[in-house]
């Protein structure tokens, strides 16, 4: 059973081994995370015992993160990359790796020392139909000697032995079926070999594809050589003297750092456990180690002794955090309530997701399946913020029974329906036991209950995308060149109407513009295949953007045709620039845009409506500026993320989740 493969490029892959291995050179790749000690150790070993190999080390540190510089200044042949942010594990091998596409591949953690030059490790790869090996590995911490040299061998692990593992009996029981570790060294690895020193043919590579970037870190390697093995290839572990290395990890010194750690590596043993047997069986294995936190003494203790806070735990769910206008709202809005004060918790329900990358250190992410809903929270009062689907629902009704102090309000996003119900009945029905109904816009809650019965008490908090500070310096626009640029940022689907958009500009080929659609989604391929032919070079489908910042570097209007929004985050994101906007007019967009006076509002979503009001503005284009200074206005003052932090808390207030 396989899962899907949202974050693996290439999609999945299963090529057999050829008959005969292709002879390759070494390239030794390291993924640095701050510790400069650390990693300046680990090339001084490389130094040593491998000479004359490249090294090549992708620094997910940050910019000038302090004692890095010193590093790559004592070790100039090595290759350093990185580009300022934390692109995770499994990202950062795959960029090294294309840079080295004709070398086999040793992954080498930042904090495993050398201890010979892998002779056997490298032999390995030589043999047909061996995907990876590596050597043991020595912990020089490990004083009661507990650990085994070749404990970097694993069984295939599942539901059970992940749990053994979790519960710490799996040295107990590595004698029995129960523990993915062996009692001896295996003859055969038909599990996976941990990554503090991990060898991976090129052959290999190529066939299965490199690691999917959703595990952000840890179970990345594990994945690959699950595919590996599912494919015919073989592991090895070899005799070579291999590392020291002690598994304490780069973020040793560092608590928030570690926790999240931590919750990532749980949420990735449950990833794997997916992809081998099913969303059920990751989602019990997640409720099962919930369970331990329970019923185990050790554990037990350490819960105790978190403090209780000053202000009430704030939980927000989400399915996963995808690209897309709620998922940002959430981390953006736990980010400032944990500056407020709140120990602020992300449930993700299915899976993590890309924008993990993005999530404020100091706010916790977890998985949690929506039928089990047991979190490790601080004690005292907590609210929880729920979406308006059924497993976000589903979470929050069961976990409201839990006790007493528990307080749950609907954060709505579905664009709602303007000739009916938005919701199925028992969704609605569920939805009305909450505390409250938060509407993102005066016009949302008005059209949600103009047709259906959802809440006992509506609250309007708008989104955010920037603090008021950040708003200080925006500087002007410049003006508006010979060829107005018109941009699109939006997933492609087909009710966001890109296509729509372009034929209302076809029939406007006597101005002058340019029009450039980012975004990529499941319809692209279809809709970008209506754009008419004498349009070409005019109209661009850029494909997937990192964001804001890329897509609207050389903009000069902001278009969104969607017939479908329930608050359309990219409008404010134009704003927040002085980017004018021109949008339909659904749902939260006229409050937004002050009915039209801090932007242009397509009042019927129609080819014929939306040319019209492209006509008037490529017709003074020079009033554009304006018209982004106004929208510019309107967000600072209605919709910063210091005005979406204080409806919340509002709303945490009368509803009594604030308490003196």
């Amino acid at each position: 059973m396989t899962a899907e493969r949202a974050q693996l490029q290439g999609g999945l892959r299963a090529a057999p081994p050829p008959s005969a291995p292709v002879a390759r050179d070494l390239a030794v790749l390291i993924v640095a995370y701050r510790v400069p000690e650390d990693v300046g150790a680990c090339l001084r070993a490389v130094a040593e015992h491998l000479p004359g190999v490249p090294v090549l080390v992708w620094d997910n540190s940050g910019p000038a993160y302090p004692g890095m510089d010193a590093v790559r200044e004592a070790f100039p042949a090595v290759a350093w990359h990185g580009d300022g942010r934390n692109l995770g594990f499994a990202a950062a091998v795959n960029r090294l790796a294309a840079l080295a596409p004709e070398h086999d591949l040793l992954l080498l953690n930042p904090d495993a020392l050398l201890r010979g030059d892998l002779a056997g490790t490298r032999a390995a790869l030589g043999r047909p139909g061996v995907a990876a090996a590596a050597p043991v590995v020595v912990d020089p911490h490990d004083a009661d000697g507990r650990g085994r040299p070749w404990d970097v061998a694993h069984r295939r692990r599942g539901l059970v032995r992940g749990l053994v593992s979790r519960a710490g009996y799996a040295e107990v029981l590595r004698r029995t079926p129960f523990s993915d570790l062996y009692p001896a060294p295996p003859a055969r690895v038909d599990g996976y070999l941990t990554g503090a020193c991990l060898a991976i043919s090129r052959d290999a590579w190529e066939a299965l594809g490199p690691f999917d970037e959703e595990f952000f870190l840890y179970g990345e390697e594990t994945d690959w050589q699950r595919r590996a093995l599912d494919a015919g290839w073989t592991l090895e572990l070899t005799d070579d003297a291999g590392v020291e290395h002690s598994g304490h990890g780069t973020v040793r010194d560092d608590a928030v750092a570690w926790r999240r750690s931590a919750d990532l590596l749980r949420a990735n043993m449950a990833l794997n456990i997916e992809h081998a047997a099913g969303a059920r069986a990751a989602g019990a294995f997640l409720l099962g180690d919930s369970l331990l936190d329970r019923v185990q003494r050790s554990k037990r203790a350490s819960r105790a002794s978190v403090p209780r806070g000053a202000r009430p735990n704030v939980v927000f769910t989400v399915n996963r955090l995808v690209f897309g206008g709620a998922e940002r709202h959430h981390l953006v809005l736990a980010g400032e309530l944990q500056r407020r004060g709140y120990d602020v918790t992300v449930v993700c329900l299915q899976r993590f997701g890309p924008l993990i990358a993005e999530a404020p250190p100091g706010v916790r992410v977890v998985r949690q399946p929506w039928w089990g809903p047991l979190l490790d929270l601080p004690p005292g009062p907590t609210v929880l913020i729920s979406g308006d689907t059924n497993t976000e629902t589903g979470f929050a009704t069961l976990w409201r029974a839990g006790r007493r102090d528990r307080t749950w309000l609907v954060g709505a996003h579905i664009p709602p329906e303007t000739d009916g119900p938005t919701y199925s009945a028992p969704l609605a029905t569920a939805m009305r036991r909450a505390d409250g109904f938060v509407a993102l816009s005066p016009a949302h809650r008005d059209i949600v209950a103009a047709h259906q019965d959802v809440a006992r008490r509506f609250f309007v908090a708008p989104n955010g995308v920037a603090r008021r500070s950040e708003l200080d310096g925006v500087p002007a626009r410049r003006p508006v060149g010979a060829v107005p640029k018109l941009v699109m940022l939006s997933r492609i689907v087909e009710h966001k109407n890109p296509h729509l958009l372009v034929e209302a500009l076809a029939g406007l080929t006597d101005f002058a513009w340019e029009l450039d659609i980012f975004g990529d989604g499941p319809d692209r391929e279809r809709l970008e295949a209506l754009t008419p032919p004498e349009l070409a070079g005019r109209v661009r489908w850029r494909g997937w953007s990192p964001g804001p910042d890329h897509a609207f570097a050389d903009a000069d209007l902001v278009c969104v045709p969607s017939g479908s929004e329930a608050f359309p985050m990219v409008i404010l994101e134009a704003m927040a620039r002085r980017l004018p906007v021109a949008a339909s007019a659904v749902c939260a967009v006229p409050d937004m845009l002050d009915d039209g006076a801090a932007g242009a509002l397509v009042r019927e979503v129609t080819v014929e409506d939306w040319r019209e009001v492209l006509r008037g503005l490529l017709a003074h284009p020079h009033e554009w500026a304006a018209v982004g200074d106004r929208g510019f206005e309107r967000m600072r003052e209605h919709y910063t993320v210091e005005a979406m932090a204080d409806a919340y808390e509002a709303a945490f207030a009368t509803v009594g989740a604030v308490r003196a």
